[in-house]
């Protein structure tokens, strides 16, 4: 029943989570009533039965604290603090039931913690198989159940803050292009400036990436490791552009708060970056957007007419900058207005930010830790001691806006061979699924520049960052072996890149082999920058002969 609860309160279903908490209550008294009365409490000094009865007491007690001083007032904040309940309204939010719902969930909190303490402690080394498997069950649930709230805890604590209530905030809106690809999401096509004054949200200003909006920089605008300029030579903390160039988001955040200062003149607190996949399902929540006479954006077409239909449609590049500027802004109007659906705004966002669509970082500590718990945090992924993380990038080198007709695939398998060294090998599939006659029916604009791209071709740099310790061993594009295999490292990551470059219906695989020393088999897992199309990652078992060891 306590994981029923949880799952309606989860659910925002005020009216069964009531419903099931009226039943458990008479439950869990019951059971704190009958395991604590002086005989039960005699019968735990008799051998053999004593510590059975003592793990029973404790996990009844455990559960009633639970439900009585943690649950109960968790339901009762079910009404006032919500999805509904925190919408915008008229451009502003209600920061009140969140202030004042504050010190029932530090309550709340501080019960699970103390309930997680007592079934811990307790000894199952002489109780037997049933009461065993309850302590086991109640430990695990109540672990992650306290994980989850000391998080909802830490929210209610530093929201206030950052929706401006001790000071106005400045975040930047970055609004990333989809079929221009960089390592964390796409190209900045324009960018937007939000205020929060003590919940009044203000849209301050707006801005394209392109050079009649933005200038460009002759320098770093901020201090860039060496072997990171080396891997991407070109745009990173020069160009607006590129500012996801890198899977560092932190590094984002400092090259945008500058740029963003030195050509417009506002300090920003933080930055929140979507790309256009994200942009086309938040019209789920928003309803469509009219941007032209005869122009209806919605949920079905916004991605294929932003990223190509767009630019058949209306050559002028300032015609295109200023539609993706009013698509942008009407989705924030409709939203900051209230006129978007809470629930399905929220599940956008978090699926899109369990993508790697939606990013964020901000300047303070307490709200940046917070944010490194949800899918919106953005680093390169950090391997655990069971776990061996890589990251897949794709860059854009045409550049064009033809990654819309890219798919991906990424397989990454492993061996211990003879020689007892583990070998990691990552193969990177680009599929073009451009049309043939891509060339007749896409403007330049889409195409690029250069012969080969105007015959529809793109050319992707991949980079593959391996987890400390790794050794390049080679690479391979097409099964050719790099003569000159381009290596680098990003901090403690070792780098492996390849250009891929793909015609309509062509496939191209980069292949790149590891050696991670002697070490023990573990779980593979791959962060791919996402695309348009879905990508597919497979993980499985590497064959040492194909690889001569």
């Amino acid at each position: 029943m306590v994981t029923t609860l949880k799952t309606q309160i989860v659910a925002q279903d005020v009216k069964g989570a009531k419903a099931t908490l009226a039943k458990l209550r008479p439950k869990v008294n019951s059971a704190r009533d009958l395991t604590s009365d002086p005989i039960w409490r005699a019968g735990e000094v008799v051998p053999f039965v004593g510590p059975n009865l003592s793990a029973v007491r404790t996990l009844a007690g455990a559960t009633d604290s639970v439900v009585v001083d943690a649950i109960d007032p968790l339901v009762g904040l079910l009404d006032t603090v919500s999805p509904d309940s925190i919408k915008p309204v008229n451009g502003a939010i209600n920061l009140k039931p969140v202030i004042a719902a504050t010190p029932k969930v530090d309550a709340a909190a501080a019960a699970f913690a103390k309930a997680t303490k007592q079934v811990e402690s307790i000894d199952t080394s002489s109780t037997i198989g049933p009461v065993t498997k309850a302590t086991k069950q109640m430990a695990e649930m109540l672990t992650k159940v306290d994980s989850q709230v000391v998080q909802v805890k830490n929210a209610l604590h530093v929201l206030p803050g950052a929706m401006g209530a001790d000071r106005p905030r400045n975040y930047l809106i970055v609004f990333e292009n989809s079929g221009e690809l960089l390592p964390n999401g796409g190209t900045t096509g324009s960018m937007a400036l939000l205020q929060l004054d003590n919940g009044k949200i203000n849209l301050v200003k707006q801005s394209s990436a392109s050079g009649r909006d933005f200038p460009a920089f002759s320098d770093y605008v901020v201090p860039i490791p060496e072997d990171v300029k080396k891997l991407y030579p070109y745009g990173l903390g020069r160009q607006v552009q590129d500012l996801t160039i890198t899977p560092r988001f932190s590094l984002t955040y400092e090259v945008a708060k500058t740029m963003w200062k030195t050509a417009k003149g506002d300090d920003i607190d933080g930055v929140i970056a979507m790309d256009t996949v994200t942009l086309g399902n938040l019209l789920k929540a928003t309803g469509p957007i009219n941007v032209l006479p005869g122009l209806q954006i919605n949920s079905e077409n916004a991605v294929r007419i932003l990223l190509i239909d767009i630019y058949t449609m209306y050559p002028d590049p300032a015609t295109v900058d200023k539609i993706n500027q009013t698509i942008s802004v009407g989705a924030f109007s409709k939203i900051l207005g209230g006129g978007a659906n809470p629930k399905a705004l929220l599940a956008t966002l978090l699926k899109s930010g369990e993508e790697g669509r939606v990013k964020m970082w901000t300047g303070n500590k307490a709200e940046q830790d917070l944010i490194k718990q949800t899918p919106f945090y953005s680093e390169p992924p950090v391997s655990t001691a069971d776990t061996d993380k890589f990251g897949v990038y794709f860059m854009d080198q045409t550049p064009s806006k033809m990654d819309y007709f890219l798919k991906a695939k990424v397989d990454v398998s492993q061996a211990v061979c003879s020689d007892k060294h583990r070998y990691v090998f990552t193969r990177v599939a680009l599929n073009s699924t451009a049309p043939a006659n891509a060339a007749e029916i896409l403007p330049p604009y889409v195409m690029g520049n250069g012969v080969l791209v105007a015959q529809g071709y793109v050319q992707i740099g991949t980079s593959v960052y391996a987890p400390k310790g790794y050794k390049v061993l080679g690479t391979a594009i097409d099964a050719k072996p790099s003569a000159a295999p381009m290596i680098g490292t990003d901090g403690e990551y070792t780098v492996a890149q390849g250009v891929q470059q793909m015609g309509p219906g062509q496939t191209m695989t980069l292949d790149v082999l590891f050696d991670a020393g002697e070490t023990k088999t573990k779980k593979l897992n791959a962060t791919v920058t996402p695309m348009v199309n879905p990508i597919v990652t497979t993980y499985g078992t590497l064959d040492c002969a194909a690889i001569g060891k």
